[in-house]
């Protein structure tokens, strides 16, 4: 795509290309799964249960555009007041990144029939699992840690469970589907926001989904379905130019700063047209942040490192002009 033009019939492709039901399909059982898994956890951790557990989607999945590449990034937040205490003083806090698999995949060239009575004795020996519940000590990480056994539970043997600290990745191509990937972000949530841990010298970051959600929703109430067209056209564009897909609130954000006129209900090439001459020709600087208006698109955290990449797009995009 970077060597081909990008003509009305590309980007209205893009736009096309919406496989509703398998993203819908994906979530579904996704959600069945952490609620089973949090389920069983709650029975022998006094501090988790399906009241206080929420799952949040995070990236493209909250806001509609996904694409061929996008991953399924969740927050999985649990709002307990002593595990936010246990987290904060924990040593692991300030531990280095791990990573750990449950199950890998084994014999992928040859699949071998597994006998009823073997496949109940390996289920068997997964509802055997002992969690160690310490409650004194129990944390963030610890539940990380056995929520990945738990889900393990609901997954095939050839489906891979990553655990990078408090982050889940899950990978399964028969349970899921081919280039389907599902990211858990274990956070806390104290009845408002969410704390997410960005590193050592940060240490937690405060998340606002509701003022996010709120200002896209306002957004899309003026100017119509078109805003996530193209912010769907966006993504595609940005990951084939940087190969990585691009942070979701910087993007939002970035749309969000243009003028309500330039976007053209059900005109989604239009509209591209209009925003990339509009921003070649305006600073970005004193974009605000959808998550918090108080700050700039440069200086919120959560906006990432998006707006190098960013620039290469735009770039390119004007180049072909």
């Amino acid at each position: 795509m970077r060597r081909g033009a990008i003509t009305r019939g590309l980007i209205e492709s893009i736009v096309r290309n919406d496989n509703i039901e398998y993203i819908d399909a994906v979530d579904e059982k996704m959600k069945a799964i952490v609620s089973n898994a949090v389920e069983d956890l709650s029975k022998q951790i006094s501090y988790v249960n399906l009241n206080n557990v929420i799952l949040q989607p995070a990236n493209e999945l909250l806001n509609g555009a996904m694409t061929d590449n996008s991953k399924f990034v969740y927050f999985l937040a649990v709002d307990n007041a002593q595990i936010d205490l246990n987290t904060s003083r924990s040593s692991r806090f300030w531990k280095n990144f791990k990573n750990r698999i449950v199950y890998a995949w084994n014999n992928r060239k040859v699949k071998k029939k597994v006998s009823k009575r073997k496949k109940k004795k390996e289920e068997e020996s997964l509802q055997e699992v002992k969690i160690n519940f310490d409650p004194a000590n129990y944390n963030i990480y610890n539940l990380a840690e056995d929520l990945q056994t738990a889900i393990a539970k609901y997954m095939l043997p050839t489906t891979l469970l990553y655990l990078n600290d408090n982050r889940i990745t899950v990978v399964g191509k028969e349970d899921f589907g081919s280039n389907t990937q599902i990211v858990l972000i274990l956070v806390l949530y104290d009845g408002e926001k969410f704390k997410y841990f960005v590193n050592k010298k940060q240490g937690y970051i405060s998340v606002d989904f509701s003022t996010r959600i709120q200002s896209l929703n306002e957004k899309i109430e003026r100017v119509g379905g078109v805003f996530v067209d193209v912010l769907k056209i966006l993504n595609v564009l940005y990951y084939d130019i940087n190969n990585y897909m691009p942070n979701q609130i910087f993007m939002e954000s970035v749309l969000y700063n243009c003028p309500d006129d330039l976007f053209e209900e059900n005109e989604a090439y239009k509209t591209f047209v209009k925003i990339i001459n509009y921003l070649s020709m305006h600073s970005m600087r004193e974009f605000k942040s959808v998550e918090n208006p108080e700050n700039s698109i440069f200086k919120d955290k959560l906006c990432g490192n998006s707006a190098s990449g960013f620039a290469r797009l735009l770039n390119h995009l004007t180049n072909m002009k």
